[in-house]
């Protein structure tokens, strides 16, 4: 039986406001660094391996927390954003003021912005993405530093959620998922057991 154990957290606060932000690249603000530090300090975890979003607000406190800790660090760009398309860095009261934004609450999984990546693909090379880190650090306790949307996804497929209970989850910045993956022998064939051991959605 082999147990892997992997912590995903959500960037701090970026720069740049409320703004459908996907793939532009924006710093984290001092309070955004600040966030990380609190959160991942609270969890008190030693980690074998650091794999991150290659976007700036992922990256930045990612390539921080290894070097301080001396942990190797992957670069992942499956685990970036959506890209919102035409939506990118576009503020979301504006968009909203323009036109409708309903299907991206009422149905999540088939949500698209114009000229954007489909929801379906973004859950596509997310699920590549966890499966390639659970058989390159099998048995290891990882920290993954990702996005909302990677997160909500991730959520939804292994955890069996309905499409709109996505947006139920609570993912401010720096929320964090733990799971527990373990991997085992029955009746000759391998099974793979997994489980949601924490979830920490506080405002920080």
């Amino acid at each position: 039986m082999i147990t892997t154990y992997v912590d995903i957290i959500r960037h701090g606060e970026p720069a740049g406001g409320r703004v459908f932000r996907g793939h532009t690249d924006h710093k984290l603000t001092e309070q955004g660094i600040e966030q990380f530090k609190q959160r991942t300090a609270r969890m008190g975890c030693q980690w074998q391996q650091v794999i991150s979003s290659p976007l700036l607000r992922c990256r930045q406190s990612a390539e921080l927390l290894a070097q301080e800790q001396n942990i190797p660090l992957t670069i992942e760009p499956k685990l970036s954003e959506i890209h919102f398309g035409e939506w990118e860095n576009r503020s979301v009261d504006t968009v909203m003021a323009e036109q409708s934004i309903s299907q991206l609450w009422q149905d999540p999984m088939n949500f698209c912005a114009p000229q954007g990546e489909p929801t379906a693909a973004l859950q596509e090379r997310t699920l590549v993405a966890w499966q390639e880190l659970l058989k390159a650090h099998q048995g290891k306790r990882i920290l993954v530093v990702t996005h909302g949307g990677v997160m909500r996804m991730l959520a939804q497929h292994l955890l069996e959620l309905t499409p709109n209970a996505i947006n139920k989850l609570s993912l401010p910045h720096a929320a964090v998922m733990s799971f527990k993956v373990i991997e085992t022998e029955y009746e000759g064939e391998q099974q793979q057991w997994l489980s949601l051991e924490s979830m920490d959605g506080t405002e920080l």
